[in-house]
């Protein structure tokens, strides 16, 4: 019996222990004074460390620093600056936080406070010319009324007028109100759009409620919308709008920018725009802005082929004018560095002779002199393969060289195979058996040269030796051939 009592009192005393921490009450804040500093009240002694983690202070978004003392119960935080006028704070307290018996919050705790008096936001009350107004003569002043004053130098950092003007600004008495004063004549027929972000604010500091935007028409607008054509590619720095000129050095990789003077039906636009050759596009207007849209092509226009991109007539502004005759911008997508490698010649050291291998072979011959290559007698040779490529590129890449070069032979004539391959350097090919002083690189571009190790075995019958170069053949920028490249000789 008396072991059976000691059991259960060993089992009592364990779940006492085991529930303390739950029958202890949780660490709560029970005040806040934000007088001259913050000070916190606990319901118990905060451990610094925890505190310190959990806590956070912020003025209009921004953080603050200070110093913490502690005193059992309440907590002080002096901000280094002290609290200033006319700002929002917030005080953060996380469930981090907890006393000396490990209870911490039960939830964070959050206490928003402020500084300043006025606490509501500014608002445009009026703006003349009104929204969407068509004007004969041109305004004197643009006029913006606000329901309260409001910061001058915020105003000016949150306004923008499109298409620029240049102006000076007339305040009222307590800056409620604001008249933007053209210096030079605005420009008849053109619409105007003013903008104010939300940048704009009171003197106490709060923000203006929302964004606005205001356009007026000055003139009868009559004219068909401008088009213009631009590129912006992801490879070329700097090329964000760029003309397309109709001598080309249009980047291969490039999306075509379409913009306008103007405002325009851009949802209607992608039946009205081809192009020839065809590559397959895609017109993604801008619905937001409605003066511009992306074309991109769904193929790779081939380097320095003319194209022309066709805009139909019928593009309508807001207005209702439209576009009396189709537009055509010519193309040309013969940028430098999309320049793709040309074979430009080769050699074959046969012996002691460097027997020239051109682009257009006409089933010449190539001797190989039976003294020499005696039949079922391996014979090495060098041969070596000249291209242009960009200038922008390093040379050839010598991975798409052993992949796209090939050497055969037909009617069992002879036995050849590939060695070795290499790239070679400028100064290696200035030295090599298959330089050539008069040959020199056109504008843009360098020449390359990759020298192949060749085992050749001759046998006593006709037929043909053929040197291929598959499209694959890249530089060191990844541009390739355009097509595969066959050069057979008959073998003598």
């Amino acid at each position: 019996m008396g072991r059976i009592q000691s059991f259960i009192s060993l089992m009592v005393l364990s779940l006492v222990f085991s529930c303390a921490s739950w029958l202890l009450p949780p660490l709560e804040v029970l005040s806040v004074s934000t007088e001259e500093d913050i000070r916190i009240s606990f319901s118990a002694a905060p451990t610094e460390a925890s505190l310190r983690k959990a806590f956070s202070l912020t003025a209009d978004g921004a953080g603050l620093q200070g110093d913490f003392f502690f005193n059992g119960q309440e907590v002080v935080f002096k901000p280094l600056n002290g609290l200033q006028e006319g700002r929002e704070y917030y005080l953060l307290i996380s469930t981090i936080a907890e006393d000396h018996r490990g209870n911490s919050l039960l939830k964070d705790f959050q206490h928003r406070f402020y500084t300043k008096e006025d606490l509501g936001r500014p608002r445009l009350v009026s703006i003349e010319p009104q929204n969407e107004t068509s004007l004969i003569l041109p305004p004197e002043a643009i006029t913006l009324v606000f329901s309260k004053p409001v910061d001058i130098n915020s105003f000016t950092a949150s306004l923008r007028i499109s298409p620029s003007i240049t102006h000076v600004l007339e305040w009222n008495e307590d800056c409620s109100a604001v008249r933007i004063i053209p210096v030079k004549p605005l420009t008849e027929g053109t619409r105007y759009t003013i903008t104010v972000s939300t940048a704009l604010t009171d003197l106490s500091r709060n923000k203006l409620q929302s964004p606005f935007n205001s356009t007026f028409l000055f003139g009868l607008d009559r004219s068909p919308p401008l088009c213009y054509l631009g590129w912006e590619s992801p490879s070329i720095p700097g090329g964000d709008l760029v003309p397309a000129l109709p001598n080309g050095h249009v980047p291969s990789d490039s999306k075509m920018r379409l913009s306008f003077n103007k405002k325009v039906a851009v949802e209607s636009l992608a039946g009205l725009i081809s192009i020839s050759p065809s590559l397959g596009l895609t017109f993604t207007p801008d619905l937001e802005r409605r003066d511009r849209g992306t074309i991109s092509f769904s193929q790779k226009p081939e380097w320095g082929k003319p194209y022309t991109l066709s805009i139909r007539k019928g593009i309508s502004d807001t207005l209702g004018n439209k576009t009396e005759e189709d537009i055509e911008f010519p193309l040309v997508f013969n940028h430098g560095n999309f320049k793709p490698p040309v074979f430009a010649w080769g050699g074959l050291k046969n012996q002691a002779v460097m027997e020239r291998i051109s682009g257009d072979t006409d089933f010449s011959t190539i001797s190989f002199d039976p003294a020499y290559f005696q039949e079922k007698r391996e014979r090495e040779m060098d041969l070596y393969l000249v291209f242009r490529i960009t200038a922008e590129a390093d040379s050839l890449s010598l991975v798409s060289a052993m992949g796209a070069i090939s050497i055969s032979a037909t009617n069992g004539c002879a036995e050849i195979s590939i060695r070795t391959m290499r790239v070679l350097s400028e100064a290696e090919y200035a030295l090599s058996d298959i330089y050539d002083a008069a040959a020199v690189p056109g504008e843009g571009e360098k020449l390359c040269a990759v020298k192949i190790g060749i085992e050749f075995e001759n046998v006593k019958q006709l037929g043909l030796i053929i040197f291929s170069i598959g499209r694959e053949l890249s530089d060191s920028l990844g541009n390739t051939m355009t097509g595969n490249i066959t050069l057979s000789y008959n073998k003598q």
